[in-house]
């Protein structure tokens, strides 16, 4: 049953590496400099995905840690946008959001389903798969036109 698990547990890693690694090249290649942008809008996005997928929408230890972690994600998205002197100004807003993934990837780790969740088991770790793979990706440049 434990390797069941593990097998299970890597598989979902593998899909989620793999789905973001063909966003970030579609995002990467269609729309240049705007990735940065919506990988921001996505990261706050994946960050309500906990809470909107709540059964029951009342106060509880666990509700309430996954909205701190869709405001706190939604101040590091918003984090470099003012003007930034010199030109590290891409490199800092893409490594403030990188981060920001590996944080989400940290929280899905150790966010497991419970039952006043929708989701399902394997969401999780096919989320944190997404997010690390979606943060190394991000911090290559953009591709020039």
């Amino acid at each position: 049953m434990e390797r069941r698990c593990q097998v299970g547990r890597a598989a979902a890693l593998l899909v989620g590496a793999m789905s973001a690694l063909t966003v970030e090249e579609f995002t990467r290649r269609r729309l240049g400099s705007a990735r940065v942008e919506l990988a921001a809008l996505g990261l706050i996005t994946a960050a309500a995905i906990y809470p909107a997928a709540r059964r029951e929408h009342r106060t509880s230890g666990p509700a309430l840690r996954e909205a701190a972690v869709v405001v706190a994600t939604t101040g590091l998205a918003l984090a470099g946008r003012g003007p930034v002197p010199g030109p590290t100004k891409g490199v800092l807003r893409r490594g403030l959001i990188a981060l920001g993934w590996v944080g989400h990837a940290a929280f899905d780790d150790k966010h497991r389903a419970t039952p006043g969740s929708r989701l399902p088991g394997w969401y999780a770790d096919l989320c944190a798969g997404y997010d690390l793979a979606f943060a190394a990706s991000l911090l290559r440049p953009s591709l020039a036109r």
